[in-house]
């Protein structure tokens, strides 16, 4: 082949996944980690079918070997994705969820055939933006006089608590 024909050719294009710089099991160990249920040990050594010692317990090996796994920049990043995704799921869900529950508490508040359906509905719309506690602040006014007082009493009753063991 000329020069003439290299510059003619077209590069061999192929299509690239956004996963795809993972193989499989590295794949595999990130959705273990992801799940949450298996320390990352433990998820390497299932995932790469360790054998485990007599005593049925992962080689310690294998906690080398998962912390070069999570060092992986991609592993890494993929674990940060999913996390994330994860989370913004959880709060999508739970603000969907209070949504529904509030929308609820006001329709059973306006429709209920019952008065104390409809009171109990408005107290815990109530309680939902803080405007009733639960709660009962008390404080007293005590001087600095007073305070030092009963620290003083409260020290002299441990110590002589002390030295009489």
């Amino acid at each position: 082949m000329t020069d003439a024909d290299n510059k003619n050719k077209n590069p061999d294009l192929k299509i690239v996944k956004k996963d795809s710089d993972l193989t499989g099991k590295q794949r595999s160990f990130v959705d273990e980690i992801i799940k949450g249920k298996l320390t990352y040990k433990d998820a390497y050594a299932k995932v790469y079918d360790v054998t485990l010692t007599k005593a049925g317990k992962v080689p310690k090996w294998c906690e080398v070997e998962a912390s070069k796994l999570l060092a992986n920049p991609k592993i890494a990043l993929s674990i940060q994705k999913a996390v994330t995704k994860r989370e913004e799921a959880t709060v999508a869900s739970s603000i969907r969820t209070r949504s529904y529950v509030l929308d609820r508490l006001m329709r059973e508040s306006k429709e209920s055939d019952s008065d104390a359906s409809r009171v109990r509905a408005l107290e815990l719309l109530g309680k939902t933006i803080g405007l009733f506690s639960d709660t009962v602040e008390i404080k007293e006014a005590r001087d600095s006089e007073t305070i030092a007082e009963e620290i003083e009493e409260k020290i002299i009753a441990l110590l002589e608590e002390s030295q009489s063991q």
